[in-house]
């Protein structure tokens, strides 16, 4: 019997919930952020609440890495579904702003150990163009968690502050479905496997180093519209949180649809192809934003945003699994998980830099570089 037929639907729905947490760990509490930063007295600080987590990955994601590599995702896996359950809850009640961010912080070790951890199941029990198709499916399900939790975050924000806490409880159901319907064959599948030539070829082309860094640039892109949005929509055009929350949902469900395109389109152009159209997109979106404040120049722009996603970051931990021997696939994995949220953190600081329409021409002047660096780069490795 194949490894791919010894977990079903459920055990992938179970895989495609857990991985619906990880992008949405910062994201959940975007609507509250003007008030999050009222009551903790951040001002425009409160930015930080979103990426703190992200500092958490990068602080820890190796380290889960090494225990993939070790013991196996399945244990990793449900040790950060439950502390990411319980410690994103929690933030809701923190004392003062010193311990929501350590919360935070800590909230972001969780979510190392999930996003790393979904990968690395996903590469035990699937092989090949299934694999690609499977991980395009898990950055589908990314997305779609964030239009449902995001909608759900900006109604609760209305409620109070704290309400959009307690989507984090998510983690507590997906450790139960982990439980029941994904089998315990972790590290042992993974050396039963054997890799295939498809992934071999992908190690003579670029090398992994570069991958994390355009990894790097794709978060980084994308967070610095996930963090300035919020602030930019209610403080420099006046609409609600709702409102923001389901701006941020239509960007999320425009990247669900994306990335269910992606494989056809990594069939047509391949790789370098998929994400100079990604880097193109954000360029756009950013220049739009740029541009002008209109409502239909806000709904084109949030179509470019999310096509950029949708298109790049699941082909980000493609790459990683392909080029990646069984030996060392964790650590590669969570390399990628530290490059990604690396770019996360840094967002913060980007937007800190910068203000209002220099904050986006700066951002599109940067997806633009990238874009124009894809090809020649990904072309002179081919050669070798």
């Amino acid at each position: 019997m194949s490894i791919q037929k010894q977990i079903g639907k459920p055990g992938i729905a179970a895989i495609m919930l857990a991985s619906s947490l990880t992008v949405m760990v910062g994201n959940a509490i975007t609507p509250a952020l003007p008030e999050l930063g009222e009551v903790y007295h951040l001002g425009s600080r409160a930015s930080w609440l979103v990426t703190a987590p992200a500092l958490g990955v990068v602080a820890t994601a190796i380290l889960f890495g090494k225990l993939i590599d070790r013991k196996g995702p399945y244990s990793v896996a449900f040790f950060g579904l439950l502390f990411y359950g319980v410690l994103g809850v929690l933030g809701a009640y923190m004392p003062n702003a010193a311990a929501l961010f350590a919360d935070r912080f800590l909230l972001g070790a969780a979510t190392a150990a999930i996003m790393s951890s979904s990968v690395a199941l996903i590469a035990v029990f699937f092989q090949g163009e299934r694999q690609l198709k499977i991980i395009a499916a898990q950055g589908m399900s990314m997305e779609f968690g964030g239009v449902i939790f995001l909608s759900v975050s900006g109604v609760l924000a209305d409620v109070s502050w704290q309400s959009p806490f307690y989507i984090y409880s998510l983690g507590i159901l997906a450790l139960v479905l982990l439980l029941l319907f994904i089998p315990r064959r972790g590290q042992s599948s993974q050396k039963e496997a054997e890799p295939d030539a498809e992934g071999a070829d992908a190690q003579k082309g670029v090398p992994v180093p570069l991958v994390l860094l355009i990894a790097f640039f794709g978060m980084l892109m994308f967070f610095t519209a996930m963090v300035s949005l919020p602030i930019y929509l209610q403080t420099r055009l006046g609409y609600s949180p709702s409102f923001t929350g389901y701006y941020l949902a239509v960007l999320d469900l425009i990247a669900v649809l994306a990335a269910g395109f992606m494989p056809n389109i990594v069939k047509r152009v391949k790789e370098k192809g998929c994400l100079t159209l990604a880097f193109c997109c954000y360029g756009i979106a950013f220049f739009l934003y740029a541009l002008s404040g209109r409502p239909v120049v806000l709904w084109i722009s949030v179509f470019f945003a999310g096509v950029g996603f949708g298109c790049s970051t699941p082909l980000f931990n493609s790459l990683i699994v392909r080029k990646s021997a069984p030996e060392n696939k964790g650590t590669n994995i969570s390399f990628c998980t530290m490059a990604m949220f690396s770019g996360q953190f840094l967002s913060a600081l980007f937007v800190s830099a910068f203000s209002g329409k220099a904050l986006f021409i700066a951002a599109a002047v940067v997806a633009a570089v990238i874009a124009a660096c894809v090809m020649p780069v990904a072309g002179r490795f081919q050669k070798r």
